[in-house]
């Protein structure tokens, strides 16, 4: 085996590098990984092992959270209804391949051993395993919003679907700032892969590899600049976990240390939802206190940017199963404005 002879190993050995990554040092499967990419190796095709005619029938969806939290996030799940719209006409499965973030040296197994015939890779951040592993399957790939196509290595070949996440939030800060706030705070996602929970300075801000939350931070900038504000007095809070809970604790911390605060702006609607929670058990009313804005419009009860997360499901399906046949692009977005912001007291 050719991976074998560069490498100066056994055959089992290159086998355990792609399966069995626990059995091996972490120098000695580097060296194999090394190797193999250097002949071009993607590793053992799973379709081809186990499938006669070749074609595994299914497409594959790549997330960087586990399964549990992505079935409770609505933008997901809307997302997975547009990814089966397009499969559903093509009697064609799905294979969820969940990320593990706590176990890094796993994940690209399940990346490799998926038997699927092309992978769809949802928000997941450029320094993400997932990331090196998908590109390194050599299938049919889309992108969903994060790796941005910037963002990935030189010679790539991958399609991308997304939004314009600076023009998005720059509409969500310039409403808060045309409403008259000024004392503004951010609640954002994890900004990179290995991203802990607590304050984003401008350090961990300049460091940033998740397409996603860097680009709506560069929006938020720009409409702070337009007013005539400064950027590094703007209080921002990540929380790599996108749910209520956490937007509840991540809120709580944020407006401990900035409690002059008029107006959050949360970069998904469940961390939204959860610094609603916060303001009110802090005696604050939302939107008189504090108000509130989130993004991707699944809540009726916020002011929130809208994205079309069905259409960008199916367009990612449907540019993964016939390259070219839908239009490029980005996707449009709107502010859709509700009861959760208002002007200051």
């Amino acid at each position: 085996m050719a991976v074998a002879r560069a490498a100066g190993v056994s055959a089992s050995t290159v086998s355990n590098a792609f399966n069995r990554p626990e059995r091996l040092s972490p120098e000695l499967r580097e060296r194999v990984l090394r190797a193999a990419a250097e002949l071009g190796y993607g590793g053992p095709d799973p379709v081809a092992r186990s499938l006669r005619s070749g074609r595994a029938g299914a497409i594959g969806v790549v997330f960087r959270k586990p399964l549990a939290e992505a079935f409770e996030d609505p933008a997901t799940a809307q997302l997975l209804g547009g990814i089966s719209d397009a499969t559903d006409r093509e009697q064609l499965a799905i294979v969820l391949v969940p990320g593990l973030p706590d176990e890094a040296p796993s994940v690209a197994p399940a990346v490799r051993n998926a038997a699927v015939d092309g992978l769809i890779v949802y928000s997941v951040p450029g320094d993400d395993p997932l990331v090196a592993a998908t590109l390194q399957r050599r299938v049919p790939t889309v992108i969903v919003d994060s790796p941005a196509t910037g963002d990935l290595p030189a010679g790539a070949e991958v399609d991308f679907v997304g939004i314009d996440d600076r023009a998005a939030s720059e509409s969500a800060v310039r409403h808060l700032l045309e409403l008259g706030h000024r004392r503004l705070a951010i609640l954002s996602l994890g900004l990179s892969a290995g991203a802990h929970p607590g304050p984003a300075g401008a350090d961990v801000q300049a460091q940033a590899t998740a397409s996603v939350p860097k680009a709506r931070l560069e929006g938020c900038a720009r409409a702070v600049a337009a007013a005539g504000l400064e950027w590094a007095g703007i209080p921002v809070e990540q929380s790599p976990s996108n749910s209520v809970e956490s937007g509840r604790a991540r809120a709580h911390a944020l407006l401990e240390r900035a409690p002059g605060v008029t107006a959050l702006f949360a970069f998904s609607d469940p961390l939204a939802l959860g610094a609603q929670l916060a303001a009110r058990e802090r005696g604050l009313s939302v939107p008189g206190d504090l108000s509130i804005v989130g993004f991707d419009d699944t809540s009726e009860e916020l002011t929130s940017v809208h994205q079309p997360l069905r259409e960008k499901g199916r367009l990612a399906a449907e540019r993964l199963l016939a390259p070219g046949s839908s239009p490029g692009g980005l996707l449009p977005t709107r502010l859709v404005v509700r009861g959760s912001s208002a002007p200051p007291r």
